[in-house]
């Protein structure tokens, strides 16, 4: 698991309005120093951007085209404005990897939604 990976997710049932409740990609989005430590089992959890397939024209600007490859089956765009940990449990398997242009173009969208 690298940052930068894109992994299927079953967040399971969802419990309220926050939760996605279904299965669906997420780019693995925090250091490799804490991918590892999840890969070894001293760390539980994973900070995830999920993609979706649905434009929204209000957050726009957050949200990063990525085209289907690999096993990734749909284009999407990374919500950069939903950025959440998940259990490792949840992470089904890895589908493709981004490139290092897509995961630029998400680091300045994280900037532009905690204003950095």
């Amino acid at each position: 698991m690298r940052r930068g990976d894109i992994y299927l997710v079953d967040y399971g049932k969802s419990r309220n309005s926050f939760e996605f409740g279904k299965k669906r990609p997420v780019v693995i989005f925090q250091t490799d120093k804490l991918n590892f430590a999840v890969e070894e089992g001293i760390y539980d959890y994973c900070l995830v951007i999920p993609i979706s397939t649905v434009e929204d024209i209000v957050t726009d600007d957050f949200r990063i085209e990525i085209k289907a490859r690999d096993k990734l089956e749909q284009d999407g765009f990374a919500v950069c404005n939903s950025i959440c940990f998940i259990h490792k449990k949840y992470l089904l398997e890895k589908l493709t990897v981004l490139s290092e242009r897509e995961i630029m173009e998400i680091e300045t969208a994280l900037k532009d939604v905690f204003d950095l």
